[in-house]
């Protein structure tokens, strides 16, 4: 059996302390964790990784927690940086549909974004928290703007995000099954769907029908007509508060 090869060779010098700043760390552990896996990422592998004491690592990170939480900032950031919330070019509501599709392409596209925002729960920075804060607050004033009470934008929003967070969740976890994007025999035999045993959805994922985004945009549609309802009786009370004002 031949032994596997040592990540770095032996007689390279392993880096001083001060050569590595905590920027230097972060960015490290995000490569190993995107070979290895968030759960398979220690300390001691990390240091592995970058060549430098152990010591090193907890001189700037004194358990792996602090990391994982210097790493969920980045992450946070990186997040906001790719989800903007854009209203200006379109109306509320392709507008949410936009946002919180991004928000799922985001999250299937990187799943160590996703490990680290939605399955991890840990301690926000100052400046993390205050992102978050001041995109929700761009996207109720945006709905509220549309007519909406401050109630009820929230609640759209958090219906919305609710949803899209659990889709990204359980694709990401491999709970929900993908049907084949074309016809392809084999594979479809291969999820189990026959058209012996399975006739209709034999035939919904032999003309590209996917149970995900199928279920994905159904109830992203059904929250939106339910918010849309919302809206009307929003401003059908606003217009009765304002006929039943008394005049100046």
């Amino acid at each position: 059996m031949v032994p596997a090869k040592p990540t770095h060779h032996a007689n390279q010098r392993r880096r001083p302390r001060g050569a590595v700043t905590p920027d230097d760390m972060i960015t490290a552990a995000f490569e190993l964790a995107e070979t290895v896996g968030l759960a398979e990422m220690s300390m001691p592998r990390l240091a592995r990784h970058m060549n430098v004491p152990v010591t090193t690592i907890y001189w700037h990170f004194r358990t792996r927690d602090n990391l994982l939480n210097a790493m969920l900032d980045r992450a946070i950031q990186q997040y906001h940086f790719a989800t903007p919330f854009e209203s200006d070019a379109a109306p509320w509501d392709d507008a949410l549909k936009n946002h919180f599709r991004k928000m799922r392409r985001v999250f299937n596209d990187n799943p160590l974004l996703c490990d680290l925002v939605l399955l991890r729960t840990g301690e926000l920075s100052a400046e993390a928290g205050h992102a978050a804060v001041e995109k929700l607050e761009t996207v109720v004033r945006t709905l509220m703007d549309a007519g909406f009470t401050a109630d009820n934008a929230l609640e759209v929003y958090l219906a919305l995000s609710v949803h899209s967070r659990g889709s990204a969740i359980l694709e990401h976890l491999n709970v929900v099954q993908h049907l084949p994007d074309r016809l392809q025999r084999d594979r479809i035999k291969a999820t189990g769907v026959t058209i012996e045993a399975t006739p209709v959805l034999y035939e919904l994922s032999s003309r590209g029908h996917s149970v995900v985004d199928l279920n994905f945009e159904f109830t992203l549609d059904a929250i939106l007509d339910r918010a849309k309802q919302i809206l009307a009786q929003d401003l059908s009370n606003r217009d009765m508060g304002s006929t039943s004002s008394p005049s100046a």
